[in-house]
């Protein structure tokens, strides 16, 4: 009796469906290590097709995740039983997955030990649910914080500029005009960044209107033009229909994604912007269902990328890896297409590029 067999009893075929049909992908092992059991669960999460699996060691079909192996190994030879055992699994396309592991021995029907199984569950949607929902929180507080530093830093800081521009006509000469000239151009940086953190912090006051997103795409490429060696690549689609929102807001919006491409690609890359109609969009935040007839912009950059590790902070506020950035543009940004009932999603490859997704209702829906 084969170790499939000898799990699901007499009773094989109708059990056979129930775990072909888990959502939970199931890897079974016999006394050898040699995979005996992967339903369609378990070809999902790992992108494996099972006729490539069947029979061979586990340790050959998971070579990238080793800890797969020494799990079951160590359930097989030792008893040791893992529960909800958080672990990154390398998968063929999808990257890399978060995923629980829980393992158990499995005996025949004399009792005798025959194998052992794996049940691993996709933890990718709870993981996001639960980075979405503690971002919420850091972001309450620091939106709270900011307004009151911002307030505070405000005031002392447009003395220091008035004070150095007024020494600035004074002094003459003695090299001292150019140390002045260094504080009030600094100063005016930190007020651009005192204004951003007021930006983030206080409610938007949104003015919609039926707008053309064409129309606000085409002023901030006109604005950005310069220093590209090509025009940017467009691809509208012309049957696009006017969305509901704030076009000084969304411009803004646009104005830094496109910058952060520019940036990104530099004077030899290209950039693409892509728009087209989703007619069903669903996205689950919160636990909530939301979505329905939505624009898509996306703009894609063959530039240096977004490492893994940066790609869960890109939208915490004073996050940045640029020398001279605030760290606050991706969060205002996300911050307004959340105002617009919109969704804002990145997809990136270090040295290979990135995508930035902005999705945003038709006016009416």
């Amino acid at each position: 009796m084969d170790f499939f067999s000898s799990l699901l009893g007499m009773k094989m075929f109708s059990y056979e469906d129930i775990v072909e049909n888990l959502a939970e992908g199931v890897v079974g092992v016999d006394l050898d290590l040699n995979v005996t059991v992967f339903n369609q669960s378990a070809e999902k999460i790992s992108g494996i097709s099972r006729s490539l699996v069947m029979g061979r060691p586990v340790k050959e079909v998971f070579r990238r995740n080793v800890r797969i192996t020494e799990m079951l190994e160590g359930t097989l030879r030792q008893g040791r039983l893992f529960a909800e055992y958080e672990e990154k699994l390398t998968t063929r396309f999808y990257g890399t997955l978060p995923v629980g592991i829980t393992t158990s021995q499995v005996f025949d029907n004399d009792g005798n030990l025959s194998g052992a199984v794996a049940l691993v569950k996709d933890l990718s949607g709870i993981k996001s649910l639960e980075a979405g929902s503690l971002r919420k929180e850091r972001l309450a507080y620091i939106g709270t914080f900011a307004a009151s530093l911002a307030h505070e830093i405000k005031n002392p800081l447009s003395g220091i500029r008035g004070a150095a521009q007024l020494l600035s006509k004074k002094v003459k000469g003695d090299g001292l005009g150019e140390y002045l000239n260094v504080i009030m151009k600094e100063a005016d940086r930190l007020n651009v960044i005192v204004n951003d953190m007021l930006d983030f912090a206080r409610p938007a006051k949104l003015n919609k209107i039926d707008l053309n997103i064409h129309r606000v795409l085409d002023s901030v490429l006109l604005l950005l033009q310069e220093g590209i060696p090509g025009p940017f690549v467009k691809a509208y689609d012309p049957s696009l229909p006017p969305i509901s929102g704030d076009e000084a807001q969304l411009t803004q919006v646009f104005l830094n994604l496109v910058k952060n491409a520019k940036e990104a690609v530099g004077k030899d890359g290209s950039i693409q912007i892509m728009t087209r109609i989703l007619t069903e969009f669903h996205i689950i935040e919160g636990g909530a269902k939301a979505g329905g007839k939505m624009v898509a912009v996306e703009i894609k950059d063959n530039g240096c990328g977004i490492r893994p590790e940066d790609i869960e902070k890109i939208f915490t506020p004073f996050f940045t890896t640029k020398p001279r950035g605030s760290g606050l543009g991706m969060a205002i940004s996300l911050k307004i297409v959340k105002e617009h009932n919109g969704h804002l999603k990145i997809d990136s490859t270090p040295g290979r590029g990135t995508m930035v997704s902005v999705y945003l209702p038709i006016a009416g829906a």
